[in-house]
C-alpha cells in the first residue's frame, strides 16, 4: 500500500482506509499461508515522520498550494479576458447593427427623396409643356385672326389713320390759304 502511494496520499488522504487496506492484505496471505485464521482488524498509528521529511513534505505542499493559487488566479484572469472580449465583440455587433440600420434608413429616405424629386420634375416637365401648348394655341389663333383682320381695306383705312396723325407741312407763299382749307380737308373725310 505505502510503496504504491504518495507521502500525501499515505499520511492524508488515505490514511482513514490505511487500517482496512492493511486487514484485507493480511487476510489474503494468511488465507494463501495459513488457512483458518481469521484477521479481526488491524489498527495502525499515524507515524512520527522525520523532521527533515516534513520540513520537505510542508515546503512542497507550500509550493503547490501557490502554484493551484497561480494556475486558479490565472484561469479567472482567462475567464475575465475571455467575458471582456465576448462583450467587446457584443458591442461591436450591435454597433455594426445600429450601422446597417442606420444605412438602410438612409438609403430608403434618398431613394424616397429620389421619388418625389422625380414626381416634381415630371410635373414641371407637364406644367411646361402645357405652357407652350397654350402659348403655340395663341399664337396661332392671333395668326387667324391677324388673317381675317388684314384685309386689303383694313390695311387701307389704317394707313389713312396713321397718315392723319403725322404732321404735314404745306408750301404756299400765303398762309391764309392753308387755314381756310384746313375746315375743307375736315369736311372730306
Amino acid at each position: 500500500f505505502c510503496s504504491s502511494h504518495s507521502l500525501r496520499e499515505v499520511y492524508i488522504e488515505l490514511f482513514d482506509t490505511l487500517d482496512e487496506s492493511l486487514t484485507n492484505a493480511l487476510q489474503r496471505d494468511v488465507d494463501k499461508y495459513a488457512p483458518g485464521i481469521n484477521i479481526i482488524a488491524a489498527r495502525v498509528t499515524k507515524p512520527i515522520i522525520p523532521e527533515t521529511i516534513r520540513e520537505n513534505y510542508e515546503r512542497m505542499e507550500a509550493e503547490r498550494t501557490e502554484l493551484l493559487i497561480a494556475s486558479e488566479r490565472q484561469k479567472v484572469v482567462e475567464k475575465i479576458a475571455e467575458t471582456e472580449r465576448l462583450k467587446a465583440t457584443i458591442v461591436a455587433e450591435k454597433q455594426a447593427n445600429v450601422s446597417s440600420v442606420n444605412m438602410q434608413k438612409k438609403l430608403i429616405e434618398k431613394q424616397a427623396y429620389q421619388k418625389i424629386k422625380a414626381i416634381e420634375d415630371a410635373n414641371h416637365i407637364r406644367h411646361q409643356k402645357a405652357m407652350a401648348d397654350a402659348n403655340l394655341y395663341m399664337q396661332k389663333q392671333k395668326a387667324q385672326a391677324n388673317t381675317l383682320k388684314l384685309t386689303s381695306q383694313y390695311l387701307q383705312k389704317q394707313t389713312y389713320d396713321v397718315l392723319q396723325g403725322t404732321p404735314k407741312v404745306y408750301f404756299t407763299s400765303k398762309i391764309s390759304d392753308v387755314l381756310n382749307d384746313a375746315p375743307n380737308q375736315k369736311r372730306r373725310r
